[in-house]
């Protein structure tokens, strides 16, 4: 018992050494492990990237489901190009799978982010992912039966971009408007642009842009019957996609176009592993979309080998696959085949039976297309419709928007012409102010002038007043002179000497009042009236010196008594000068001889 009980004591402290061990090592490798798949995490990208690739190996619908994973791990990473450039990538899936509404509701949402990142950073790689998109946009839109409006997507991205001169976005919208072009059967222009975009795609060694334009000119050409020139380009493609080992529905699509091509050119021989490879890959891929098609060629390709019996298990495989998936199209396709593979085998009750069924079908189908293209036409009849309301609206509110442009800019010429008016009437009002401040300065210094000349007038007519009372005064000291002397020379006998005496008195006397003292009275006369005399000769050139000093006498106001007293004659000789003096000048009897003479 001791012994059985140190071993299990010794078990027992072997197992706890033994975890504790165990627990060391994990916590040991557990961060490596961590480490790894760090790195593995941040190499995700890359992984995904592949997945999507033109080599990926996947069914489609996987790799749909491989984008929304990408997108969010590139979201989580905060990568918003990759997140953007992986939901792209979705809808380019849904294109080729021939999903239309979903290709379309994809990029419905993606676009308007993809517009907003263009107009905030204008880098290239958001310019050539956003006209991705749109080609795509306007491809599905053409297959939907609207390419009128799938065209104007690929235009109105050329001249959006014509500045930018993207190599990468002409090509694709050169590619693009070829494809609608060789939709609507304008071949010669297709081909021009479909051979632009692949100039472009050489240029700059771009191999998916490569193996699009050389799929899309075989695909023209072929559908022309036109299989020699087609050739070449198939060729060229498919080549491309064995170099650059696409392993998804690009080697397929590339597969039955040289495989088709063969066929028309009847080298069944030479199509037959081509369609076998279609065929294969389809099935292997999961590309229902596209195995169909092959099967159809496979089987039509056999039958031109005269293998029947391998044809007619193909193309009753196929039928039952078409009629499950509804595939009407295929259907006809296929019972022509099998009419014409059961009548080579002599099975006629089976090649009347498919015959039946293919007539049926084909009127099915028939009018299924008329349907159809009644529907879409009165879809398009419709969009139509809407696009005229919408751009009716839109011009409506161009015509408004300008209207409410052409208001604002009347309220603002209205503005600018009020205040240049009310700047204007300032200016006048500042004008016609100083002005008027300057025409009351000059009649301020008029007045001045005025009142300064009066006094100067004032002063010269005192200094006249005073000339004439002193040419008075000598006047009449003259006459007492002159009046004693008389009354001595009565009164006394003078004889010799004081005789001489006398007549020497005399004489002074009568030169008191001499020209001299005349001439300083008109002077200073002409200081007062300077034009007075001028005027008086020029009217009156006939008036005499003693006439003119009298004009000069009367202007002054005097009387006739004063005039005699000045000039020492008679009252009555004065008068009568007068009268003659009026008569030269001309005057009426009731006219006045001063304010006439003021007046000159």
């Amino acid at each position: 018992m001791p012994l059985k009980r140190n071993v299990v004591r010794g078990g027992v402290l072997y197992n706890i050494l033994f975890y504790n061990i165990l627990f060391a090592i994990l916590f040991l490798i557990f961060p490596a492990l961590g480490n790894g798949l760090e790195a593995k995490e941040a190499d995700s990208l890359a992984f995904f990237d592949k997945q999507l690739s033109f080599q990926s190996d996947l069914p489609m619908q996987e790799r749909v489901a491989i984008t929304r994973k990408a997108e969010k791990y590139a979201t989580k990473k905060g990568d918003v190009y990759k997140s953007c450039t992986y939901v792209a990538r979705r809808g380019n899936l849904y294109y080729f799978a021939d999903e239309s509404d979903s290709c379309l509701s994809v990029y419905r949402k993606l676009i308007p982010q993809l517009e907003k990142y263009v107009e905030k950073t204008g880098e290239e790689r958001w310019k050539i992912l956003l006209a991705e998109s749109y080609t795509d946009v306007a491809l599905s839109l053409m297959y939907k039966g609207k390419s009128d409006s799938a065209m104007l997507i690929c235009q109105n991205l050329l001249l959006r971009f014509e500045k930018d001169s993207i190599p990468q976005i002409n090509a694709k919208c050169a590619s693009g408007i070829g494809v609608i072009f060789a939709y609507r059967k304008l071949y010669n222009s297709a081909e021009k642009h479909m051979l632009t975009a692949l100039s472009i795609y050489d240029k700059l060694k771009d191999a998916r842009g490569l193996f699009i334009a050389n799929s899309n000119l075989a695909a023209l050409f072929q559908s022309q019957g036109l299989q020699e020139e087609a050739l070449p380009y198939g060729f060229r493609a498919y080549r491309i996609a064995q170099t650059e080992n696409y392993n998804g529905q690009e080697r397929i699509f590339a597969s039955l176009v040289l495989g088709s091509i063969y066929l028309e050119l009847i080298r069944c021989d030479v199509a037959l592993p081509y369609f076998e490879e279609a065929v294969k890959l389809s099935q292997e891929k999961q590309f229902s979309h596209l195995n169909g098609f092959a099967e159809v060629s496979y089987a039509r390709n056999l039958y031109c080998l005269g293998q029947y019996t391998q044809a007619r298990k193909v193309a009753e495989k196929a039928l039952r696959e078409c009629r499950e998936k509804q595939k009407y199209e295929l259907q006809v396709d296929l019972l022509k085949i099998l009419s014409d593979i059961t009548e080579a085998q002599k099975d006629m009750p089976a090649a009347m039976r498919y015959m039946r069924e293919y007539i049926n079908a084909y009127d099915t189908l028939l009018d299924t297309e008329n349907m159809r293209q009644l529907i879409e036409i009165q879809f398009r009849y419709d969009d139509y419709r809407r696009e005229q309301e919408a751009r009716n609206s839109l011009n409506e509110l161009k015509l408004a928007k300008a209207n409410a442009q052409n208001r604002v800019l009347w309220i603002i010429v209205l503005l600018i012409s009020l205040g240049l008016l009310l700047v204007a009437v300032i200016f006048m009002w500042r004008r016609m102010h100083m002005l008027r401040m300057a025409e009351k300065l000059t009649k301020e210094e008029s007045r001045r002038q005025i009142q300064t000349a009066e006094q100067q007038i004032e002063v010269k007519n005192k200094e006249l007043a005073t000339n004439a009372l002193q040419f008075l005064r000598l006047n009449n000291l003259q006459e007492s002179i002159l009046k004693e002397l008389k009354h001595l020379k009565t009164a006394f006998t003078l004889r010799g000497k004081e005789k001489r005496v006398v007549c020497e008195i005399e004489e002074l006397a009568q030169q008191i009042a001499s020209e001299r003292e005349w001439k300083d009275f008109q002077f200073y006369f002409d200081q007062v009236d300077k034009e007075f005399f001028r005027q008086l000769s020029e009217r009156f050139p006939d008036l005499t010196a003693n006439e003119k000093h009298l004009c000069v006498l009367f202007k002054l106001g005097l009387t006739n008594k004063d005039v005699a007293s000045l000039t020492g004659r008679s009252l009555q000789s004065v008068g009568m000068a007068k009268f003659r003096l009026r008569s030269k000048l001309k005057l009426e009897n009731q006219q006045d001889l001063a304010q006439f003479l003021n007046s000159l």
